[in-house]
Order: structure tokens, then C-alpha cells, then sequence
């Protein structure tokens, strides 16, 4: 079988959905599937591209403007190279990672040749505690007219396939067979669990805010409602967040009192896992998710989860989760102290967590979608 893969997405730096389909990716190799990606140039060090070695250029050229031109027309090359291959016909299926939902493919495809994609989410606008946050723009459309164009649409979750039903006007009964739902499995790096590196400098008692901390992440609603409290009752707790911080997010924690308490840690895989086994617990009170993969991450290595009854959060965490309001800051503040207070709360969690991360695991996601592109191509046949 031989899948024919839009290179898009490995156009982007290190981010989850690259994560997710490298990881993807890999899986069904191993399991003897063929894949075909026209990728010229990576973004990121998850897979490769045919002329990574190009990427020395950033060195002669940094990274500014001329970087950038250089880096946009090696894409288009890629691109172009990829449509070429769909009109060609050399495959079993094309498999659609574009982020943006490029539909232009269709017009190469040939008659009977399947086609399937992933839809992480639907990117409409969320409500959040101070106004909406994410607005999606001409991509919720584009991903509406691609939707009914392709031969199989794999939903990460159940809460994403009914946002795409409701995103399309389709009903559920009508797109059993063509919407299928896929849970993301946990998709953090093995060897890295069985290093896990230690940080330097990491307070004693932390909680633990991991990804994106902007829009519907909730960062800023979070640290607002538990400020106070970090001041004047917790003394020595802290807040460990992943990634860069800036100005913005400095003058924020300035103006809340709370700039010492708050620690920015680059966490590649082997960092990130210390983190979590080391936290009293992860904060992930998000206003939306289409899966969640912070909360099974931290559920598989022990670490207890408060997050947002909101979006897929409630599927993916069960019953092993601290559940908050995420637009009530005095339930994300009671939330946040039952999980401090009670060492024997936690541990329940944990245990909890354990059992439930066993549900999404990569091998049973790469079986189900070696299940899916076999029938899908079958289908077509």
C-alpha cells in the first residue's frame, strides 16, 4: 500500500499536529505502508526533508528576509512537486495534512483515486471570560467545502466530529461511514520517558502550565484567578510554564505581583517529562480543545490533571480529572486548592490518570488508521 502524503504541515516549526503526523507517519510505516511525501525542506526536527541539508543556508543567510523568500520558494516547490504526483496516480490514497486546508489537489486528482484527512479541530471562535478568542476566518470555510470532497474525514475525538457536523449542516447518521473518529494517541517520545532530564534551578513544589499560553489557552484568566491567593496563602508554590515567555506576558505577571513565582522552562521531550513527574499537578484550563494531548501526556507519567469541562477535555480526561469552569475564576481557584491541599486527592488522581492514559495509545491509533486507509482504498476499488 503506498499513501501519497501532502507535505504541508512539515512546512511549519515544532508544534503538535507536526508531532502527530510524524508520529503517524512512522507507525504506518512500520506496518509496511509505503509513504510518499514530496518534502523538500523541514521546519523541524521530527522528519526530514529530501534537501534538509539546504537548511545551512539559515547560516549564510539568518533569519531574516532573504531566509524567508528562500524557505517560501523551496514550499512552493514542494507543493508543486506534490500536485504533480497526485496527477500522476502513482498510489493507493492522499493522505491531506494541510493546515490551512489547500484544496487546489482536487483539481489533479484522478477519477477513483481516495483521498483522506485528519480534522484536529474546527477553529470556530470561542467564548472566553473577556471576549472571543480564535477567530477562524476563511479556513472553518475552506474546511467545510473540503469536508464532503473527500473520501474519509478522521476526527481526533468525538467532540471534534460533532463540530464538524455542525460546522457542515450534515447529520450523523448520514456520515457514519465517511467521518470516523481516531483518538490522538499519547504521542510523547518513549526514550524520553526513560531519560526524563532533570532541570536546573526547578522550585520544590510547582504546578505545572504546559504549550501555548495564548487565545483560548486561558493563561491569562488562570494566573488572574489564582494570584492573590499564590501571595497571600501559598508562599511557596510555584508556577513552571514550557517555552519562551516575552513583554507582554512579563508585564502581565509584573502587574499581578506574581513575576517571581513564574518559571519558563524550553522543554524538548526528555525536559518535558521530568517536569511532569515532578509537578504536584497540570494546569490546562483551556476554553476549547479538540483532544488535549497535554492532559493524556501528563496522566500517562503519573502527574495529576486539572483542566476545563470544555470541548474534548471531559473524553480525554474521564474521570481522572480536576474540572474547572474555565470562565469562573472562583472555580479555577477551588480547583486549583483541592488539588494542592489533599496529597491523598492526588494520588487518586494518579491512579485514575494511569488507567485512563492506557485508553489512547499510539499503536491503537496507528492500527485504527491502517484499518480505515484499507477500507477507504477498498471502497474506491
Amino acid at each position: 500500500m503506498k499513501l501519497l502524503v501532502d507535505p504541508e504541515i512539515f512546512f511549519y516549526g515544532r508544534c503538535g499536529m507536526v508531532r502527530y503526523y510524524s508520529a503517524l507517519f512512522r507507525e504506518l510505516e512500520r506496518r509496511g505502508v509505503s509513504i510518499d511525501m514530496p518534502l523538500l525542506l523541514s521546519e523541524s526536527d521530527f522528519m526530514a526533508g529530501k534537501f534538509q541539508f539546504a537548511e545551512r543556508g539559515k547560516k549564510l543567510l539568518g533569519q531574516g528576509l532573504a531566509w524567508r523568500l528562500f524557505k517560501g520558494a523551496v514550499n512552493r516547490a514542494s507543493k508543486k512537486w506534490y500536485h504533480r504526483k497526485v496527477k500522476q496516480g502513482r498510489y493507493d490514497a492522499v493522505f491531506i495534512t494541510s493546515a490551512g486546508f489547500e484544496d487546489h489537489f482536487l483539481t489533479h486528482l484522478p477519477a477513483g483515486k481516495p483521498s483522506l484527512m485528519v480534522v484536529h479541530d474546527t477553529m470556530r471562535c470561542v467564548q472566553g471570560p473577556d471576549g472571543l478568542y480564535d477567530p477562524s476566518g476563511h479556513n472553518a470555510d475552506r474546511l467545510a467545502y473540503l469536508i464532503p470532497r473527500v473520501s474519509t474525514v478522521i476526527a481526533i475525538s468525538n467532540q471534534t466530529k460533532r463540530d464538524i457536523l455542525a460546522l457542515t449542516g450534515a447529520k450523523e447518521q448520514l456520515e457514519e461511514d465517511h467521518i470516523k473518529v481516531i483518538h490522538t494517541g499519547n504521542l510523547l517520545s518513549l526514550d524520553a520517558e526513560t531519560a526524563g532530564r532533570p532541570v536546573e534551578g526547578l522550585p520544590e513544589r510547582y504546578l505545572l502550565f504546559v504549550g501555548d499560553r495564548t487565545g483560548r489557552k486561558n493563561f491569562r484568566f488562570f494566573v488572574q484567578s489564582i494570584s492573590n491567593w499564590l501571595l497571600e496563602e501559598e508562599t511557596g508554590l510555584n508556577l513552571v510554564c514550557t517555552g519562551r515567555t516575552n513583554k507582554w506576558e512579563q508585564a502581565l505577571l509584573e502587574r499581578l505581583g506574581i513575576q517571581d513565582r513564574v518559571a519558563f522552562v524550553e522543554a524538548p521531550d526528555e525536559t518535558l517529562v521530568h517536569l511532569y513527574k515532578n509537578a504536584l499537578g497540570l494546569i490546562f484550563p483551556s476554553l476549547y480543545e479538540g483532544f488535549g494531548l497535554p492532559v493524556l501526556e501528563a496522566m500517562s507519567l503519573g502527574c495529576p490533571v486539572l483542566t476545563s469541562k470544555a470541548g474534548a477535555l471531559l473524553e480525554v480526561g474521564g474521570d481522572a480529572a480536576v474540572y474547572v469552569d474555565p470562565s469562573d475564576a472562583d472555580s479555577i481557584l477551588a480547583g486549583v486548592k483541592s488539588l494542592v491541599s489533599s496529597p491523598e486527592y492526588r494520588q487518586q488522581l494518579i491512579r485514575k490518570g494511569l488507567a485512563q492514559s492506557q485508553k489512547f495509545t499510539l499503536s491503537n491509533m496507528a492500527d485504527l488508521f491502517l484499518q480505515e486507509i484499507e477500507q477507504t482504498i477498498t471502497a474506491t476499488t
